[in-house]
């Protein structure tokens, strides 16, 4: 009796200890308000900011205003940044471009909300309403952000003129079992509030190893976990969106004759390119160009080649499938593109630690 006693009340003290530092840690970062983003603003660190119903936005939006609008998604935890190195190869090849933060990340809002498929979708389609947007866009998803532009274009066709799809998740991410304990109630928030920012700054540590520029990968990535809510953001997003169960959109999606271009790296450890071939099952229409060696950090790892295939689908909007590659490699929709390959890369490129969704 003495024990059960004991035990008791060490669960309770246990329980007010997890309690009081799971509050603490949420006040221990500054709230990311007006007075914020006007001194990062100040500093040269933050671009636009435009109030929506759900929140305030930050986004950058650059070319002539007379041009075809590319918009930019980034994804899971690395926000609008990731896009850097593409806005110029864009602008420069006649296109205007616009590039935002998700809400939970970067520089935007982090509502206290259920992160799921429909708040994603609504946040883009208040921004597009928000900036007067009213023709089609061409839209440009990179892992979740494929998902979300998978399921905005199977939502919204009419505003919808192209899919441009980079190791898009929405049909399955390799599994992680550090993220199967943070999406357990309880035990999983209390470990995302007190240790988010070591745990996504040690991840975006390893993935800014093959960024062009380190240092400013890594001194972009931890601005945003510099104020309170991106850890609570992040942990939504893992249990309410459909990260390997957006099926269906990509299959309404794939219904319509619009042009799609995807982009894979082979060695992709975090949206494993075995998912391709589901892909583009669902998505007839979709050109593919996969390359071996390269991993899920594509986008910004080599930032030439993708937005050569860029700017080259988007004025063609057709590329050529020549071969199937070697050893096996199936032919048709699912035939590795030539002609563009990454100079740079190796066996092995891009496979750095534990995969996290950048």
């Amino acid at each position: 009796m003495a024990f059960v006693k004991g035990f008791g009340i060490l669960a309770i003290a246990v329980l007010l200890i997890m309690s009081m530092s799971y509050w603490a840690a949420g006040k221990a970062r500054p709230a990311l308000d007006e007075t914020a983003r006007a001194k990062l603003t100040t500093q040269g660190v933050a671009h636009s900011f435009i109030e929506l119903p759900g929140g305030t936005v930050h986004y950058r939006l650059e070319g002539r205003e007379d041009a075809p609008l590319v918009v930019l998604i980034h994804g899971f935890s690395t926000p609008s940044f990731v896009w850097n190195d593409h806005i110029a190869p864009l602008t420069d090849a006649g296109y205007r471009v616009l590039a935002y933060d998700n809400f939970g990340r970067g520089l935007s809002d982090r509502p206290g909300t259920v992160y799921d498929a429909d708040l994603f979708d609504r946040q883009l389609d208040e921004l597009l309403d928000a900036l007067a947007i009213n023709r089609r866009v061409d839209l440009v998803g990179y892992s979740m952000g494929g998902a979300i532009a998978t399921v905005f274009a199977a939502r919204h066709p009419e505003r919808v003129r192209s899919l441009t799809l980079i190791a898009p998740a929405g049909l399955g991410v390799a599994g992680n079992r550090n993220l199967e304990l943070l999406r357990r109630p309880l035990i999983g928030d209390w470990i995302m509030r007190l240790f988010d920012a070591r745990l996504f700054y040690n991840a975006a540590a390893e993935e800014a190893k093959s960024a062009p520029n380190p240092g400013a990968f890594l001194a972009d990535f931890n601005r945003q976990l510099e104020y309170r809510g991106y850890g609570d953001a992040l942990l939504s997003t893992m249990r309410h969106y459909p990260l390997g169960a957006a099926r269906e959109a990509f299959a309404t999606a794939g219904r319509s004759p619009r042009p799609v271009l995807v982009i894979w790296g082979e060695a992709d450890e975090v949206v494993p390119f075995a998912h391709a071939t589901q892909l583009l099952e669902l998505m007839p229409q979709a050109q593919l160009r996969s390359y071996p060696g390269v991993g899920h950090n594509i986008t910004f790892a080599e930032p030439p080649l993708v937005s050569r295939l860029l700017t080259d689908f988007l004025t063609a909007q057709s590329a050529r499938v020549t071969s199937g590659g070697a050893a096996g490699k199936p032919r048709g929709p699912l035939a590795r593109m030539e002609a563009r390959q990454c100079a740079s890369c190796g066996p092995g490129d891009g496979e750095a630690g534990e995969p996290t969704l950048p």
